[in-house]
């Protein structure tokens, strides 16, 4: 039964050379972006087996695709240039770019190797000359400033490297503390809110604080005139509230020189309740109702600020909601709240303190460059300073990564035994996170890979040494003749 020995011992010969095979693929492919491990997996082979009887046949060797092992991850230099922490590959396809678009077949592929750039056509193209798929973003609008990525398919990533229109203000806060202790008729400069018109030209308007000339008596008026505007504002009547007036005067827009709204500002004086809160906004004046007014709800925060920009319509054409009260962190669009802390109050000191002043809308800019961050975000930058979100990265997630079926290039396909689980983004539903400026390095471990070759070369010289010693035992029973 020497052959069942020198069957097994080849069968020995085979699995081993096989190893060697991948250890040979893993040691090639040690610097290779992106790529993942090969490891043979050995399992005896029996032909009979029973309580009684045992015919050995051998071994077996399968391969091991070790795809979840993470690689190092190496800084890299270039901005599209990604690695993902954790869980998670990025979508890719196969295909040929030209200016209108990408064709290709269309099966969506499966990589970790992030060495992205752009080519001629402005697409994102790895080393191994795979297209990267994401979610578009559309473009911010009036309407619409701040856009939410689309949830349909994976689009081709081509960078629309043309012009960013200008966004004309549509939102703005202010958050201040006007002192409880200031002397009566003290004026204080509240800084300036810069609102963007519908042709990009940034209008600064100045806020002045006037509180009361003495305890309980007017808040001044506003004189007609070439700094202020056509119609006058007169001083209010003696009350304690409203405490505060705020005088908001917009660039020149009439031949009369600046216009200027003046609004009434109330705080709550009832400790433990609203007590240096914001509790009511009004009346509203204004000095030019034709080209600038406002108004509020009174129930609110918000004021509504309609303005004519100079070299524009005569009447007034943009909305700017300016956000005086605390606004609604889950819900921008909707308008702010009283007696909660966050917008303008009346507190302690005696100097005006101005913690936010900001307002949405840009003027036009040329395209300077393309970037991805930590959220997975790629966008793309301004020479206006605008950053504009283009794409989403998302990223796909498996149950089981070693059940990928291996492509050229570092890709894979999905199979059913992978358990494909979705499409997500960075950080989001067991996916993990993408590091910008980075790669991921191969998962092949050197070291590992020349000790894992010692034994498989040993033990292929000792299933060598086997078939010699069956064959040397056949030879003695061929001797048995003589």
């Amino acid at each position: 039964m020497t052959t069942v020995a020198m069957n097994s011992a080849i069968s020995g010969l085979s699995s081993f050379q096989t190893a060697i095979n991948y250890i040979s693929d893993n040691v090639a492919n040690s610097q290779t972006t992106g790529f993942r491990r090969i490891d043979a997996n050995f399992s005896s082979f029996v032909s009979t087996s029973s309580q009684r009887f045992f015919s050995p046949g051998g071994v077996t060797s399968r391969p091991t695709f070790v795809n979840e092992l993470q690689g190092s991850i190496i800084q890299n230099s270039s901005p599209t240039a990604i690695a993902i922490a954790g869980a998670g590959w990025l979508p890719v396809q196969d295909g040929t770019s030209t200016a209108g678009g990408l064709t290709g077949n269309s099966i969506t592929q499966f990589t970790r190797r992030g060495d992205f750039t752009l080519d001629q056509n402005s697409f994102l193209v790895n080393g191994a000359g795979k297209f990267l798929f994401a979610r578009s973003v559309p473009r911010p609008t009036t309407l619409v400033p701040n856009p939410s990525p689309n949830s349909g398919p994976l689009v081709a990533v081509q960078i629309n490297q043309s012009q960013l229109p200008a966004l004309a203000t549509t939102i703005a806060q202010y958050a201040a503390n006007l002192p409880a202790n200031a002397a009566p008729n003290t004026i204080y400069n509240g800084g300036t809110i810069t609102v963007t018109d519908a042709n990009g030209a940034a209008r600064p308007f100045s806020i002045t604080w006037y509180n009361r000339t003495t305890v309980g008596g007017v808040l001044p008026g506003v004189a007609a005139g070439p700094a202020t505007g056509t119609n006058p504002i007169a001083a209010s009547a003696a009350a304690t509230v409203p405490q505060w007036r705020a005088v908001i005067t917009a660039p020149t827009s009439s031949a009369n020189g600046p216009e200027s709204l003046v609004v009434d500002y109330t705080f709550g004086t009832t400790v433990g309740v609203d007590a240096g809160l914001l509790t009511g906004i009004g009346p509203i004046q204004s000095t030019n109702g034709a080209t600038l007014n406002a108004a509020t709800s009174g129930l609110d925060g918000r004021l509504v600020v309609s303005y004519s920009a100079p070299s524009l319509a005569p009447i007034p054409v943009q909305t700017v909601n300016v956000e005086f009260g605390t606004p609604n962190p889950s819900a921008p669009t909707t308008a702010s709240t009283l007696s909660t802390p966050g917008g303008i109050s009346q507190f302690g000191g005696t100097s005006i303190s101005i913690s936010k002043v900001t307002a949405n809308g840009y003027s036009a800019g040329t395209y300077n460059g393309t970037g991805i961050d930590t959220s997975g975000n790629i966008y793309t930058t301004y020479t206006n300073g605008q950053r504009l979100v283009q794409y989403q990265i998302a990223l796909g997630t498996f149950n089981n990564p070693r059940g990928l079926v291996r492509q050229n290039g570092e890709a894979f396909l999905d199979d059913p035994t992978a358990g494909f689980i979705g499409f997500n983004a960075s950080q989001q539903g067991g996916a993990g996170g993408v590091n910008p400026n980075s790669i991921e390095n191969s998962n092949v471990d050197i070291g590992a890979e020349f000790t894992k070759m010692i034994v498989a070369q040993r033990s292929y010289s000792a299933n060598a040494r086997v078939i010699t010693t069956s064959d040397e035992m056949l030879q003695e029973i061929v001797n048995l003749k003589r």
